[in-house]
Formats: structure tokens, sequence, C-alpha cells
């Protein structure tokens, strides 16, 4: 379950794409310019262990550490039913 409506992916700095993981099993990896395209996990754990099994982060003392030109982003999220009018 998310953290309070928050998603979490990894987005390479450089040029500001976002890491996409088809089955999240590191076999079919691309970087999309769409936030949309991301693959966006419920928790920065689950982001972190992703980007390590798609090569993008290393184990560190304390579990995966993000190699260096990479960063976690999130976002928060809502069902469809609750928005209103304004938004």
């Amino acid at each position: 379950m998310a953290d309070s409506n928050i998603e979490y992916a990894i987005r390479r700095i450089a040029d500001q794409a976002y890491l996409w993981d088809d089955d999240l099993d590191g076999r079919y990896v691309s970087w999309e310019d769409d936030e949309d395209n991301a693959s966006w996990l419920d928790t920065e754990a689950l982001a972190l262990n992703l980007a390590e099994l798609d090569g993008v982060a290393h184990e560190g003392a304390d579990g995966p550490v993000l190699d260096e030109g990479y960063e976690v982003v999130s976002r928060q999220w809502r069902y469809e039913e609750d928005w209103t009018e304004e938004d």
C-alpha cells in the first residue's frame, strides 16, 4: 500500500528521463520523457530496489544506493472519482 498516496520513481538527472521497467524484472527497461510512463512504486525502498535491479544503483550498508546522476522522485496521486471540478 502506498504511503499517504505518494508514489516513487527513479529519474535520470541529466535529461530528466524516468525509469520504466515493464514487468519490474530488469528485462525490458527504457528511459521515458513522460513521467506518466515511469515505473511508479508504492515506497521509496521499492523504487531503490528496482534501480539496483536495473543497474543504476548498488548495494550499500543499509540497502540500495543510487549511482551518481540518478534520483528518487515522488508524486501524490488520487483516485479519479475523488477529483473535483477545480482539479
